[in-house]
């Protein structure tokens, strides 16, 4: 170069614009896979403004979407702004897609309670629910024997707007229905057997 030819030791001016180049490269790593992962969400559309969805862990609905970030507020109001990059990164799920939405409920009764009475009630109750669907059916099925109780999946199905509405009406109701009908939900609890030392070893203690 013109520089060299004068007598001028560029070495360090190359590493110095290297060492920048490098760092700012490093910088703009992060910025320009927001860029991307913007991009992508933008062209595939897994949500829209106004949609209820799970990004990254948080559940919320969502505010705004940029090209480098996405903002969702929570239901306790908050406003979270996630990088595009923990978006488009990790599972997307959208509550708000669809217009119906099953709802998955658990219900445990006791061991010495009849499973087919517990079954009538549930099904009763999310019946006698306005806001479930008639169609698709309510799914009521043995879910698991448990320690302490055995455990039903009860899925009745309904409008999305109405899906916590569902949940916690039918939480509430289910209850009350089976202390009526003398069904109880128990506690976690443990057998303790014990067993008699036989006459021989508690003379020799």
């Amino acid at each position: 170069t013109t520089m060299a030819m004068l007598g001028v030791d560029v070495t360090p001016i190359f590493a110095l614009i290297g060492g920048a180049s490098f760092i700012l490269a490093f910088a703009f790593q992060d910025t320009l896979g927001n860029f991307a992962s913007g991009l992508m969400i933008m062209f595939n559309q897994p949500f829209d403004e106004g949609d209820v969805v799970e990004l990254d862990g948080v559940v919320g609905k969502v505010e705004a979407l940029t090209i480098v970030a996405t903002t969702i507020k929570t239901a306790d109001n908050k406003v979270i702004v996630l990088p595009n990059r923990a978006v488009w990164g990790n599972l997307i799920q959208n509550m708000t897609a669809t217009t119906t939405r099953r709802v998955d409920l658990v219900f445990g009764i006791s061991y010495e309670d009849s499973m087919e009475d517990a079954m009538a009630i549930m099904r009763k109750v999310a019946q006698a629910h306005p806001a479930v669907l008639d169609d698709p059916d309510i799914t009521i099925r043995e879910h698991e024997l448990a320690d302490s109780s055995v455990n039903f999946f009860c899925r009745p199905w309904g409008k999305t707007v109405d899906y916590w509405n569902v949940y916690w009406d039918l939480t509430q109701q289910v209850k009350v229905a089976f202390d009526e009908a003398g069904i109880s939900i128990p506690y976690p609890q443990s057998d303790v057997h014990v067993r008699a030392v036989p006459q021989e070893l508690s003379n020799a203690g």
